[in-house]
Parts: structure tokens; sequence; C-alpha cells
């Protein structure tokens, strides 16, 4: 089975998309930060350990029909973490004032959160399986709020996952993820008016030797425009480039190869708090993926943006909605573009429970599948019309903590993602691939953290 499983595609994009303590299906999970340990003025250090124990309906992301079927299992997962910083960072962004300040000269937020999954099963292909998974994040802004600041962001990851079917430990889908921004923001005037400038890079790269398809290289570049309206709130304009290599296509070492591209996306919005308790962010913009050496597929032009309004009824609360329309660079294909819709909250209870609780619906198409018998192993589709997939993902998080004292905590997690697809790919000796699949896993946790 040479080319990629779609299911790996939802993973990756879940995984970009986990929140900052993580999720169970696509990053490290870790608990809310205690107090902290104190070191020096400004800075707060935050270790952590949690063991996880609960079960996965759908180890291989299969559906009833696929080869090997749907394997369950239980699941044992102790994670550590350390992170130190002096600014909090949501939403992966560093809160870093705009504000200069005498005594800032350096605003930062390290963590390294780190996890052995260890699947509990009767059958050895099942316990067998990759475990360990690694994420670094780490965020930078050197002379905050001067005229001069410089920022680096990277995000770093080493995550275990098997394959949509039962082949071997040596065939899975273990991958390294790098993603990095390097730039920095020019303040003419008394700060309300800036202008960015960012080199990005990434890497996706697979251990296992047969996944050639997959490793990819993309740098580029970002640049943004902000005027400070209010305090709080500013208009601003943002510009990126990338440029995506993949290695195995240069390398003519495998049939299943993607296209080189460029991606181009540009944005004119606003992003700010428009009340006393509500926050807004409006972007609106032009996209273009440009796919130059493929005979079957099509170019991506269009619209893209979004909007997100965020509501604050107390400091301790938070409820968030959101619509969008993107496009990103497919594994499987040219690209996807996405419809999607959000919704979800935040809370903490007086004796200090913290509940979250997320929801969304994309609609996914991938455009540009692969010839079968010329650009891939494939043999046929069904349910592809002008080699297009449509897809509707349906994706659920959940989880409570109560912390006991200063250092202790347990709670219990629940992530649930399904895929509505009627599309299928037959492979040569008959092996059939179905797209769709369904997929939950729930946990409960005891941890101690500060």
């Amino acid at each position: 089975m040479g080319t990629i499983c779609t299911a790996l595609f939802l993973r990756v994009a879940h995984a970009a998309g986990s929140n900052a303590t993580g999720n169970l299906i696509g990053g490290v999970p870790r608990t809310e930060d205690g107090a902290g340990i104190k070191l020096g003025p400004r800075s707060t250090f935050h270790p952590g350990f949690a063991l996880m124990v609960g079960g996965d309906s759908n180890v291989f992301w299969n559906r009833k029909g696929d080869h090997g079927g749907v394997r369950p299992a239980a699941v044992v997962m102790p994670v550590a973490w350390l992170g130190i910083g002096n600014r909090e960072v949501r939403d992966g962004v560093l809160q870093s004032e705009v504000e200069a300040q005498q005594d800032r000269k350096i605003d930062y937020n390290i963590r390294l959160t780190a996890g052995y999954r260890a699947f509990m099963a009767r059958a050895e292909e099942i316990r067998r399986l990759p475990r360990f998974s690694v994420d670094l994040n780490a965020h930078f802004v050197i002379a905050p709020g001067r005229r001069f600041s410089f920022n680096l962001t990277e995000f770093f990851s080493r995550f275990a996952d098997p394959r949509n079917y039962d082949a071997g430990v040596g065939y899975n889908y273990n991958r390294i993820d790098h993603r990095l921004s390097l730039g920095f923001i020019y303040r003419p005037g008394g700060g309300r008016f800036s202008v960015g400038a960012n080199y990005l890079n990434e890497v996706l790269f697979f251990e296992a030797p047969d996944v050639y398809s997959g490793d990819r290289y993309i740098h580029g570049a970002a640049a943004e425009v902000k005027w400070r309206v209010a305090p709080r709130s500013a208009i601003l304009v943002n510009y990126s480039f990338g440029h995506t290599y993949y290695f195995s296509c240069n390398a003519n070492t495998d049939p299943d190869c993607n296209e080189d591209n460029n991606a181009h996306r540009v944005y004119l919005g606003f992003r700010g708090q428009i009340a006393k308790r509500w926050t807004l962010d409006a972007m609106a913009g032009y996209g273009a993926g440009l796919y130059y050496d493929d005979e079957n597929g099509p170019n991506f032009r269009g619209f893209i943006g979004g909007v997100r309004a965020a509501y604050y009824p107390t400091l301790r609360t938070q409820f968030f909605a959101q619509i969008d329309r993107q496009f990103s660079d497919s594994l499987f294909g040219n690209y996807f573009h996405d419809i999607a819709g959000r919704i979800g909250g935040l809370h903490t209870f007086r004796w200090k429970m913290y509940a979250e609780l997320g929801f969304s619906v994309v609609g996914r198409r991938y455009a540009g599948l692969p010839i079968p018998g010329r650009e891939t192993r494939i043999e046929s589709y069904e349910n592809a019309p002008g080699f297009v997939r449509s897809d509707t993902l349906l994706a659920l998080s959940a989880r409570v903590e109560q912390p006991f004292g200063r250092l202790f905590v347990v709670g219990a997690r629940y992530d649930m993602i399904v895929d509505r697809t009627d599309f299928i790919a037959h492979y040569p000796g008959g092996l059939t691939d179905f797209g769709g699949f369904a997929k939950h896993v729930a946990m409960v946790l005891g941890a101690v953290r500060f």
C-alpha cells in the first residue's frame, strides 16, 4: 500500500490545530499548569507528571470494510513536561505586550512535553506499536515593545503513529514535524503603526523507509503591516508565501510522489477587542496554490478568510464561535480546502475545577488526486468524480480537571474524530481502502504538577 493513507492527512491537520495542552488524538496531552515555581523576578517554572489510562476505539483508523477491520485497545500513557517562561501562550501566540518597559529585555515561553503510549491488547501487533512522542514549543521576543523587536517561534514534534492497517511495527507513520518562524517588527512611531517580516521554514519527515511521498520541505516568508486603532485593537494586512519541495519526486524514488508547489495568501482584516467582554478576529483575503508540474491537477485560486468571536462573561469563562475557509497543500492529491465551523468554551469553577468543550464541523474537498495507474499504485477510485474527493469531518473534544491542593490533579478527557465520506480506493491484489472512519479516545488521569 504505497500511497500514504488518507486518514493520515486528517491526523496531521488535527495535530496542528491542537490546543496548548495537547489532545489525545493528534498530540501529547498534559494538564493545566499550577502556580509554578518562581525563578527570579519575572520567570516561572512549571514541571509536571501525569499517568493516563483509558481506551482507543480504533487503533488503526479503519472502517469495518478495511483490511483488518476496526481494532480497539486499552491505553496506558505516562506523560512528563517542563515549562519555563515570563509570558503566557494563548492560541499559539506569546502574550508579549506592545508597550516598551525598561525592565523587559526578552519575553519567552518554552515547553517540552514527552509521552510514552503503550497499547494493551492480546494481539502482539498492537502491543508492539510505536510508543514515544515528544513536543517542543518555544517562543521568544527580544527587545519587546522597542522600535526594533526580534521574534522566534519553534514548534517541533516527534510523533509515534501506527499505520492504518496491521502492517507491522517497522511500517508506521512515525514522523518529525518542524515549524520555524524567525523575524522582526519595526515600530517607527509611538508603537501604533508597525511593520513585521518573518522567514518561515517547515520540515515533515516520515521515519518508516517505505513512506517517501510525504517527506517535504517548505521555506517561505511572511510580512504584516498593522495599525492599532485602539489600545487592544488593530487593522492589519498580512501576506505569506511558501514553496513546498517534495524529496521523493525530485529524487525519482517513489511513483506516488507529490508535486512541488508555491502557495500565496494575502489577508486584510481586524483583530482585537470590540466591547468590554468581546473580541473579534475578522480576516478576508485571497489564496493561490500553484502546481506547475501536475498534468492532472488544478490550482487553487479563491477566497480565504474567517471570523472568530469570543465572549468573556467573567475572568474564568470564555465562549467562542468561528467560521472560516482555508486551503492547504495535501499529501494526497494537490491540495484540500476546508469550509469549517467551530464552537467551544472553557470555564474554571469556584472550587477550581477546569472544564473545556469544543466541537467542529469541516467540509473538506481534496482536488487533483493522482491518476490511477500513472501517478499512483492505486488501480481505481470510487466516488471521486473529476479526481476530487469530498469528506465531512466531525470532531469533539472535552476535558475536566479537578485540582486538590497545590500539586495534585485528577481528570478525564475524551476526543472524537469522524470522517464521513463514500470515497474508496482499490489497490493491486484486491486490497480496498475505505476513506471514512470513526475514532474515539477516552482517558482518566492523575497528575502532579506545579
